[in-house]
Parts: C-alpha cells; sequence; structure tokens
C-alpha cells in the first residue's frame, strides 16, 4: 500500500524524468498522457478505483492542476480524444495534433492553427511535471487528502 506522495513521485514523477534524461520524448509523452487521468483520481473524492471515471478525471486533471489553455484546448474533450485516447488505444496521437519542435517558440503550444492544435512535447511535459509537484504540495498543506493505492 503506498501513500499518494510516494506513488506520485515513484510512478508519475521519475519514469518522465528517466525517459527526460534518456530524450525519449515520445515514450514520456505517451505515459504522462496516461498519468493525468491518475493525477485527476488524486485529486478528485472518489475511490481510486472509481469506474466510468476516465474522462472526468482526465478534465479534473487539466482544469485544476494544468496552465488554463489546457483546460480551455480540452472544451468539449478534445485533448481527452485527440492525445489520451489515440495514445491509450493505438499508440498514435491523433492528426488534429501538430507537433512541434522545442526549437520553435514554445508560446505556441496549445495554439489552435486551422483544424489542428500545435502541440510542444516538451512544454506539455514540463507542465505534467509541475502538475504532479502540485498535488503534493496540495497533500502536504492538506488542502486534498492522500489516498492510499493498493497494487
Amino acid at each position: 500500500m503506498l501513500e499518494s506522495i510516494n506513488y506520485i513521485e515513484q510512478y508519475l514523477i521519475q519514469p518522465i524524468e528517466s525517459m527526460l534524461k534518456n530524450e525519449e520524448l515520445f515514450p514520456a509523452m505517451v505515459y504522462a498522457s496516461i498519468g493525468i487521468e491518475t493525477l485527476g483520481a488524486l485529486i478528485d473524492d472518489k475511490p481510486i478505483r472509481a469506474k466510468a471515471q476516465s474522462k472526468t478525471r482526465f478534465a479534473t486533471a487539466l482544469y485544476h492542476l494544468f496552465p488554463n489553455q489546457y483546460g480551455f484546448i480540452n472544451k468539449n474533450s478534445f485533448l481527452y480524444e485527440a492525445l489520451r485516447n489515440h495514445i491509450a488505444h493505438n499508440l498514435i496521437p491523433s492528426s488534429l495534433l501538430n507537433f512541434i519542435e522545442i526549437n520553435s517558440a514554445s508560446n505556441l503550444h496549445l495554439k489552435k492553427t486551422g483544424s489542428q492544435v500545435d502541440f510542444v512535447i516538451e512544454q506539455f511535459l514540463k507542465d505534467y511535471l509541475n502538475a504532479c509537484r502540485l498535488v503534493i504540495t496540495q497533500i502536504e498543506n492538506q488542502s486534498i487528502r492522500s489516498k492510499k493505492i493498493a497494487f
């Protein structure tokens, strides 16, 4: 049985940091895309294993833990479908996402260009890690409660 903070550090932060160190951006994006839902599960008031919560928990994490543009872009579950679902079910992101190298201006991240949304993986991973650390801070200052996670 793990407490939330230990779980976040061991399973949500450390794997991403390791992949970033090895410049494995796509696997890190895949892992983080799934991890967003887990962050939502850690901050909501339902048990970790509550059924039929995927879309809700993904949105909860984006709206409460990520910069505002994520919630704006996720309107009508856009990021849930184009990023999370495509990655989780096909291991391929939607063609509605336009991946941009970090060498480009990072202010392009999550900007709409025609029917596509520009997506900077490095910025996404930075925002994801910040979201993980925000949950740890919220648990430490007791604004949310820690959940026990059984394997």
